[in-house]
């Protein structure tokens, strides 16, 4: 009798911990799929403790990551993606609305010629079954069954670039200086197991901050 009460302590416990940065699993993690060999779905699903900030760091750190595993130098954003970010502190954005909603986002719009691109790949046998544009789908929430807590995720289609890669973010993105300055996000102090809110400089335009 006891080892089952510690059992389903166990799975309590497990259940109340936000998602860590994993592949998937019953708690959530990142998942990628091959389109071609340089265009990847690439999705991380957190669970009702994880923050949409900690999904948005994990994603990018993994297509980062998948980005040099397959050995090239960086990637670029096709899907029409939307990202929570904090914007400087200096630019105009309603001192008063910033102070209470901490969150705001930035859209990536997918042009008409990536979406012709991407609809003359599926002429490729091995893409035949893929939908005609890219997935539009970021910091998508999943309300569970029985009024649970929503679920936090992001999908996106990357396309892996060869170098060199100038990161132009928040579209395109060298995968070793992405990583570079995720490091201290994925590395550091959490905040409630999750990533801790920050200023999203990674996604910003070169200079922006200065």
């Amino acid at each position: 009798m006891l080892r089952w009460v510690l059992l389903a302590a166990a799975a309590v416990t497990l259940a109340s911990c936000a998602t860590p940065y994993q592949d998937e699993s019953l708690l959530g993690g990142a998942d990628a799929k091959e389109l071609r060999p340089d265009v990847y779905r690439v999705a991380f699903r957190g669970n009702g403790f994880t923050t949409k900030e900690s999904v948005q760091v994990y994603w990018l750190n993994r297509c980062a990551e998948l980005a040099i595993a397959k050995g090239y130098a960086g990637f670029e954003i096709l899907s029409d993606m939307q990202f929570a970010m904090r914007r400087p502190a200096e630019e105009p954005v309603r001192t008063q609305l910033a102070s209470a909603i901490p969150s705001l986002r930035t859209h990536i719009p997918v042009s008409a010629d990536e979406a012709a691109d991407f609809a003359s790949w599926r002429e490729q046998r091995d893409l035949i079954s893929l939908p005609a544009t890219p997935v539009k789908t970021a910091a998508v929430i999943f309300i569970p069954s029985g009024g649970g807590p929503p679920k936090p995720a992001i999908e996106g289609d990357v396309h892996f670039l060869p170098p060199p890669v100038k990161s132009a973010p928040p579209k395109v993105f060298n995968a070793k200086a992405l990583l570079a300055q995720l490091e201290p996000l994925m590395k550091g102090e959490k905040c409630a197991g999750n990533i801790c809110p920050h200023v999203h400089e990674y996604l910003l335009p070169e200079g922006k901050l200065k």
